[in-house]
Order: structure tokens, then C-alpha cells, then sequence
């Protein structure tokens, strides 16, 4: 059990603490279990990403397990797709998980600043992803939480998979879950997962499906006022052809991405091989593929994003000469713009986070409000004659 002081030391920012044989420079943003810091590792003079475990989730002893088994899971799965696992350890009561620094965007991220996106953008986000994830299925890994914020993108157009947090390893007899508990985003959850049914890859490539709907439409396949509204949809509501929200997108893309979105298992395709057997002709047939071709959703971090963000962060995402680091300054540019704008993204979207739950507060107490003068009336008019206040006489001569 994790003692009053190291609560305490934990629950605080701990930028520029050295832990272990990394120094953190400065939070990046935070998840549902963890803050994450950019970090430099001393033995190899890199930058890395650090998972700090939040001090509510060492007080639940399986979220704790949960964390370990991410990174067993995670490092054991070796793939350029894949965000990699460098370490995961405890030291002075702070336990971590240091994993590959993507500097860049989620796709999520990406999606609001530049917009929806073209056919041959989708056909690479899901050939990567299909790519990561036949790799995790070979090791009997299940992501369980693919959506557009866990889909980064570096400079080069290369999609990482990250946060294997909701994994679980199927080979493994520990059960970190509850019978029947979902996990997942309802936005992109598959229908028998949002019921707590067997989980297995064509879950996974069900998320990726409702991803790339997204990406192409501009909004999730399925939405309601509830995460328990948007599971139902995902289970009973018909799906909205792409064709009738986006008419010019090629008929073969729309269609790989339908039957992923299939709510039946059986008529989605039954692995990631199979879904890359399925995408890479359509690609061979729109652009012949060749080893010099630059990735559709490659970028700039100077041109692109660079001119979003304020110098002074730019200032102090960049190593100081006088800490003893070396390297261009170009390349100390071009990583510190793409850092600032992963900074910038990941506060956007906890911003949006909190409007939204704000705006559902909001909701909620008018709609309660509206129903508790609504019930009044009611009852007013409802009353009985004798029960109503006398009318008032009226002057004589009126």
C-alpha cells in the first residue's frame, strides 16, 4: 500500500525530477491512469515518453497490476507501427512505464486541424494499424481501445499505435477485469464488447473501422447523448452508407470500411492479414507503390503546425547547451516544434473533454429544472376546485 508521503510527492507536478536514469523535462498531458512527461534518458541521450501512475490509481491495486501488464503486453511486441516499451519500473514509491517519444500528433488531433481525410490518407492509416495489429494478434494481444487520440503520427507519415492499457493478454490466466466490464471508448467500441461478449481481433479491427468512418465523414459512425445511447446504436442502429456523407470517396475504400464496422463478427473480416489482403490491391491499383513515395499524411512540424505555438514553449522544449547535450540545431528545432504541437494537442483535447462534460451538466440541470416547473403546473391545474386559493371579490360596481 503506498504510503502518506509518497502520495503526496507523486500527487504533484514533477518536471525537471530525475527518476531512475531519466529526467523529466516537462508534462506532455494526461490519461485516464497516468500523466505523461517528456523525458530525457541519460545512457542514450534520447528523448522518451514517462507514464507516471496518478496517486488515485495506486490506491486500486489492480489498476496497478493493470499498468505492469501493459508493459509486458506492449514490450513484447516488437513492430515499427507500434509505439515501443523501454522500461517499467518503481522507484521511491513512483511507479513508471518509459516508452518511444512520437513527436508528433494524434489523429485526432490531426483531424481538427487539417479536416477530414482523402482516400489514399485512410488506405495508409489502416494498412499501418492493420499492420500493428495482425503483429499484436500473433502475440495473442488484444489493444481493446483503438480510436483516433491512440493513433499518432510522426513527420514522416507513420502511424504508431499506442496505449496497449486496455490489453489483455489472451494466453494469460489473470484477470484484471471484472466478468462482463467493458473497456473501451463507446464512440468507437464494438457492439459485443459494449456488452461485455468475448472480446478478440475483430473488435479491435471493428475500432479501426469506426476510426477511419470518422476520418472520412468528419464524425463517428454512430453518437447519442450517453456513452450507453452510443453503445445501443453501435448494436441496433443501421450504419450511414459513406457514400451518402461523402459521395466522391472511392466506392472500393468505403466499402473495406463498412464491413469493418459489420455489427455481426462473422461478415467483418476475421484478421488483420485478412484486411491487409483486402487493402493492399486497392492501393497497388490507385498508386503503384514505390519505395521513394512519401506517405500520404507526412508533414512539416515547421510549416504545418510550427507557426500554432508560442517561442517561449519552443524555447523550453529544446535541451540547453549548458545541461551538456549535443546535436544540430536544425534537428533541435524540427523535435521541439513537433513536441510543442503534441503539447498543444493533448491540451486541446482535455479543453474539449471539459467543455463537453460542462455542457452535459449544464443540460442536465435545465432539463431537471424544466421538469420540476412542468410538474408544479401540472399539479396546480390538477388540484382539486376546493383545493384552489379563493378568487378574490370584486368592488361592488364592477
Amino acid at each position: 500500500m503506498q504510503n502518506q508521503s509518497d502520495t503526496t510527492a507523486i500527487g504533484s507536478d514533477l518536471s525537471g525530477r530525475t527518476l531512475g536514469g531519466y529526467r523529466l523535462l516537462h508534462k506532455l498531458g494526461s490519461g485516464g491512469m497516468a500523466d505523461v512527461y517528456l523525458a530525457e534518458q541519460f545512457s542514450l541521450n534520447r528523448r522518451v515518453a514517462v507514464k507516471v501512475l496518478r496517486p488515485a490509481t495506486l490506491m486500486h491495486p489492480e489498476a496497478v497490476d493493470r499498468f505492469s501488464q501493459e508493459a509486458r503486453a506492449a514490450a513484447a511486441l516488437v513492430h515499427g507501427n507500434i509505439v515501443q516499451i523501454h522500461e517499467v519500473g518503481c522507484i521511491e514509491g513512483v511507479h513508471f512505464l518509459a516508452e518511444e517519444f512520437v513527436a508528433g500528433p494524434s489523429l485526432r488531433a490531426w483531424l481538427k486541424e487539417q479536416g477530414v481525410l482523402g482516400p489514399d490518407a485512410v488506405l495508409s492509416v489502416l494498412i499501418q494499424v492493420a499492420a500493428a495489429l495482425d503483429c499484436a494478434e500473433s502475440g495473442g494481444v488484444v489493444h481493446r481501445d483503438i480510436k483516433p487520440e491512440n493513433l499518432l503520427l510522426t513527420p514522416r507519415g507513420e502511424v504508431k499505435v499506442a496505449d496497449f492499457g486496455l490489453a489483455r493478454v489472451l494466453h494469460d490466466n489473470l484477470e484484471l477485469t471484472q466478468t462482463g466490464m467493458a473497456l473501451g471508448t463507446p464512440l468507437y467500441m464494438s457492439p459485443e464488447q459494449s456488452h461485455g461478449g468475448k472480446v478478440d481481433v475483430r473488435s479491435d479491427l471493428y475500432s479501426l473501422g469506426a476510426t477511419a468512418y470518422h476520418l472520412v465523414a468528419g464524425q463517428p459512425p454512430f453518437r447519442g447523448t450517453t456513452g450507453v445511447a452510443v453503445a445501443l446504436a453501435h448494436a441496433k442502429e443501421p450504419l450511414e452508407p459513406l457514400a451518402d456523407v461523402r459521395p466522391d470517396f472511392p466506392e472500393s475504400v468505403a466499402g473495406v470500411i463498412e464491413r469493418l464496422l459489420e455489427k455481426d463478427q462473422g461478415k467483418r473480416f476475421q484478421s488483420s492479414s485478412e484486411l491487409l489482403d483486402a487493402v493492399e490491391p486497392i492501393i497497388a491499383q490507385r498508386a503503384p507503390p514505390s519505395r521513394t513515395a512519401a506517405l500520404p499524411l507526412r508533414w512539416n512540424p515547421e510549416a504545418a503546425f510550427g507557426k500554432k505555438f508560442s517561442k517561449d514553449y519552443l524555447a523550453k522544449s529544446t535541451f540547453s547547451a549548458s545541461q551538456g547535450h549535443s546535436g544540430t540545431s536544425q534537428h533541435a528545432s524540427t523535435v521541439a516544434s513537433a513536441t510543442a504541437m503534441l503539447k498543444a494537442s493533448l491540451d486541446r483535447e482535455e479543453i474539449d473533454r471539459i467543455v463537453s462534460r460542462r455542457v452535459w451538466a449544464v443540460t442536465g440541470a435545465l432539463a431537471a429544472f424544466g421538469f420540476g416547473v412542468g410538474f408544479f403546473i401540472g399539479r396546480r391545474r390538477l388540484a382539486p376546485p376546493g383545493r384552489r386559493p379563493p378568487a378574490r371579490p370584486r368592488p361592488d360596481g364592477e
